[in-house]
């Protein structure tokens, strides 16, 4: 599934603080819907930056942050909770979001990991 080759994956990973783990840069189309019944929402979005602890989103409107996400689209939908909403600018109309998985793993179906994936909980 995901869009990366084991040489690639090499030369941009990006090394984050050990808590983090490593984040590896993709690009992995996903609905997100939200979990609000009261604040409905289900809309495309890409996933650009993942760990094993959560992902960034690019998507086109702001999130409120705690709002209860589901990722759709991914080998087994997944849960999470916006942590962080970033505008990319007012003429992009396009939002970074934040996204921390309610339960870590390598829930994006990269078959090549860094180290530091193999050894975190």
């Amino acid at each position: 599934m995901l869009l990366l080759e084991h040489s690639t994956l090499s030369l941009s990973v990006k090394k984050a603080s050990q808590r983090d783990g490593t984040r590896i840069p993709c690009a992995i189309p996903i609905i997100l819907r939200s979990l609000d019944p009261a604040r409905p929402l289900s809309e495309q979005g890409e996933i650009v930056l993942v760990n094993l602890r959560g992902c960034a989103v690019r998507f086109t409107r702001a999130l409120q942050i705690g709002s209860a996400v589901e990722l759709q689209g991914l080998p087994t939908n997944v849960t999470a909770r916006i942590v962080n909403c970033i505008s990319l600018g007012k003429r992009e109309n396009l939002w970074l979001l934040g996204l921390e998985l309610d339960g870590p793993g390598n829930v994006w179906g990269i078959e090549t990991v860094p180290p530091d994936w193999l050894s975190s909980p």
